[in-house]
């Protein structure tokens, strides 16, 4: 039966099912590679944090993709893109899986360049979703990060102990790093053509004659930067992205080299914190189109994304791994928890034709977040082997995020923001909690310190 003739919620059940799957193989590819990357360090003799020069590549050509992502999604359809994004990071897994270093930038290219994924499911679910559904339909739809992290937690540590009994040699052959990076792209491959039945009604809008090029970007990255809804967004994904990046660059590395977890244990932490955010993201969306508004939504992401994050700073041998699971499933259910609120609201707020274009124009910003902390975090790793004083510098502006959206738009120049800003923290009254408040956090800190010495 062809589709036109469904009901319009099996209509939009099938593209939310189908940008879930895709989004949770997209992730998949995103997080196979710091699951393998203590394995992959130590057989080519290199420190742990060359991952923060890989995602820093890998985010630089994000940041290009979401920018000029608009006219290829009108081109050639956005389940098209969709299908395209899954096979250009399939592909990232099999450079992987061949096992040369010095091309496994080109690995981080091709992962990086399918990151428009997400402006294309965009693309497809505000075209047949109604608007007072958006936020529950766009969470939904996002809960493919969770489920990714919870298939590729489970399955590349799976498969990394996968054997195979060679009847000729009379042995067994177990999946090694590359292996399993091989298996997971195959399994990528496959999902990108089960996509392939759809492709024809979903991309019934595309228009073949649209020419793709980077003429269009200052015009949509001034739309983002002019509407101050929008523009406080794309800081939302600057900062809830770098809290995400950080997450899935480092925290099984955190797990496996930091705190001498196997990787079995490391993935399993992983997948378990996870899941809780898939009801997180429905209960994100659900809360921002009925109890509060989708700005009152960030800004509690924004400040309980930063208790996570300083908590998940202070890891060390003296935590219980049901401890350091409590804290991965509040950094879950905050720091990777925010991105249906924000994509529902930007697609609200977008002109109806430019949804695709200007989410890659907000995105562009959480690409940008994904390119910085990475490095700068791979930095700090380097020079002073703290795996948690990364943490710590993310947090920072997740508060501030905070702070953006629990008060109006601010209307103006980002500097007359700033100043506004300002002289908003300098008042009097607010001085003093802030005293107040920095005093009782010292003391308990200087406490908890005290008691640990003493112990």
């Amino acid at each position: 039966m062809p589709l036109a003739k469904l009901d319009w919620r099996i209509i939009l059940t099938i593209a939310t099912v189908s940008m879930l799957l895709q989004q949770a193989f997209s992730y998949v590819c995103q997080i196979a590679l710091p699951i393998l990357a203590d394995r992959i360090a130590e057989d080519f003799g290199i420190s742990r944090a060359w991952l923060g020069l890989y995602l820093f590549i890998q985010n630089v050509t994000a940041i290009v993709a979401a920018m000029g992502c608009g006219g290829f999604i009108i081109r050639l359809g956005a389940w098209r893109v969709s299908q395209i994004c899954l096979i250009l990071m399939g592909t990232s897994l099999i450079v992987i899986a061949g096992g040369v270093l010095w091309l496994y930038p080109l690995g981080a290219i091709l992962l990086g360049a399918g990151a428009v994924s997400t402006p294309a499911s965009s693309h497809i679910l505000a075209r047949h979703c109604p608007r007072h559904l958006a936020p529950v339909i766009f969470s939904v739809k996002q809960t493919g990060v969770p489920v990714g992290s919870l298939i590729g937690g489970l399955l590349i540590p799976f498969l990394l102990g996968l054997g195979f009994y060679l009847a000729t040699i009379r042995e067994s052959v177990y999946l090694d790093a590359y292996g399993a990076a091989f298996v997971a792209a195959l399994i990528v491959y496959s999902v990108a053509i089960m996509l392939q039945p759809f492709r024809t009604f979903f991309d019934s809008d595309r228009d073949p004659s649209v020419r793709p090029s980077f003429s269009g970007v200052s015009e949509t990255m001034k739309i983002v930067l002019s509407t101050p809804n929008l523009r406080d967004l794309a800081f939302a994904g600057f900062a809830f992205g770098g809290l995400q990046s950080i997450y899935s660059g480092f925290f099984i590395l955190y797990l496996i080299d930091g705190l001498e977890y196997s990787e079995v244990d490391a993935g399993f932490a992983f997948a378990v914190a996870s899941t809780a955010a898939v009801a997180a993201r429905i209960l994100w969306g659900w809360l921002g189109s009925t109890l509060v508004s989708p700005r009152i939504v960030m800004g509690l992401i924004g400040l309980f994304g930063f208790v996570a994050a300083v908590l998940t700073g202070y890891y060390d041998f003296g935590w219980s791994q049901g401890a350091i699971i409590a804290v991965a499933v509040l950094y879950n259910v905050t720091g990777l928890s925010w991105h249906g609120v924000l994509l529902a609201e930007t697609a609200r707020l977008a002109p109806p034709d430019k949804v695709g274009g200007v989410t890659g124009g907000v995105l562009s910003f959480t690409s940008i977040a994904m390119m910085i902390y990475p490095a700068i975090y791979g930095g700090m790793l380097a020079f002073t082997g703290s795996y948690g004083l990364g943490f710590f510098f993310a947090a920072v502006p997740s508060l501030i995020a905070a702070f953006v959206f629990f008060r109006k738009p601010v209307e103006g120049a980002w500097l007359g923001i700033l100043l506004d800003g300002l002289s908003w923290s300098l008042a009097p009254a607010r001085l003093f909690y802030a005293f107040s408040i920095a005093t009782v956090g010292a003391l308990i800190g200087g406490a908890w310190v005290y008691a640990r010495l003493i112990t």
